[in-house]
């Protein structure tokens, strides 16, 4: 079969590799669509440690069963499904204490842990636990399923901020994540939601189509204009989905006295952190990392329309292009929001 790569940092290629043979319990899975995440752009610069080559990368995927393990029931050839990417041993003290997202004992796939390496879905096959493999319903495309992942660690992210209706909210990066943030926001009932971005109208413009009421440029007066739109008291809760020092530090600026920020991204190692300042404002601060229950969530939303995950796709290319688009995007010259790449 074909797949993507990565050999080191700034050199991935699509190559032939061996097919992957399902074990008792697992299927075999032609990918259909697999969205390329910042963490794997990370790694392809040879900035991440959860991406050792030799590797095939890609946990953002859907695709059809096309074999099973011996032991594998329930399922039919030809049913369309995404998998639950994150493969918990269920028996460590943090997966019974319901945080099977961080188990130090889990593999991911498409990943390196400390488990060991399992190779993605940026190839024309993958395997996957057969008790891991969600079906999909027949309205809900290839493409838009890819993004169930990325959308269950937005919901996550929304769901630690509690009871939203009526409040004001803002999300500091309309990236992908941000960008699914605000739509779980929105449906959860939030009164005015800001998208702060720097520099790129077309992720405001997309924040907008995503719910946000209104946008902010990171070259702007942040905090004079959310004094503005709050009359000085602040925002209800902060959605940091950038995770650099400006923004980390932006969002304690702009939240009010006793409110919550949430941390989402993951972009800096280390930042220097206005530490007086945040403690002083009372406030409340959490942090949420990739999904426990939220994607079983966030499927049910797609199925039900709540949720338009498929809205942010900007650029749609065969598995192919890969290696050229993994360089643009690397390099920064690449415009595209959310990019997926098909067997097309």
């Amino acid at each position: 079969m074909k797949a993507l790569v990565y050999f080191g940092p700034h050199d991935i290629r699509y190559t032939d590799v061996e097919t992957p043979k399902p074990k008792p319990d697992e299927v075999l899975i032609k990918v259909r669509a697999v969205s390329i995440c910042g963490s794997d752009i990370s790694g392809y610069k040879g900035q991440s440690a959860m991406r050792v080559p030799p590797l095939i990368m890609g946990h953002e995927f859907s695709g059809e069963i096309v074999g099973f393990g011996e032991t594998v029931s329930g399922f039919t050839a030809g049913d369309r499904v995404v998998v639950l990417t994150n493969l918990f041993c269920d028996g460590c003290a943090d997966c019974k204490d319901g945080l099977t997202n961080v188990c130090d004992n889990r593999k991911i796939i498409g990943t390196t842990m400390l488990a060991g390496a399992y190779n993605g879905a940026m190839a024309d096959y993958v395997v996957a636990p057969a008790e891991k493999v969600l079906l999909l319903p027949r309205h809900i495309s290839f493409n838009e399923a890819a993004l169930i992942e990325p959308l269950a660690i937005s919901l996550r992210a929304v769901k630690h901020a509690g009871s939203l209706p009526g409040k004001t909210v803002a999300v500091y990066g309309a990236g992908p994540i941000g960008l699914l943030a605000i739509q779980c926001i929105k449906n959860a009932g939030a009164k005015r939601i800001v998208a702060i971005e720097q520099n790129n109208d077309a992720r405001l413009a997309m924040a907008i189509r995503c719910g946000a009421t209104d946008t902010l440029n990171e070259k702007d007066d942040i905090l004079a204009r959310i004094n503005e739109i709050t009359n000085r008291v602040g925002m209800d809760i902060v959605f940091d989905a950038a995770g650099v020092e400006a923004t980390v530090n932006g969002s304690v600026d702009i939240v009010r006295n006793g409110g919550t920020i949430i941390w989402i991204g993951l972009a800096a190692a280390r930042i220097e952190f206005e530490f007086k300042h945040a403690v002083c404002k009372e406030i409340t601060i959490q942090s949420t990392y990739m999904y426990t229950t939220e994607m079983e969530e966030g499927l049910e939303l797609l199925k039900t329309g709540k949720i338009d995950a498929g809205r942010i796709i900007t650029g749609v290319y065969p598995l192919s292009e890969g290696p050229r688009i993994f360089e643009e995007v690397a390099r920064g010259t690449s415009q595209e929001i959310k990019i997926i790449l098909t067997d097309a």
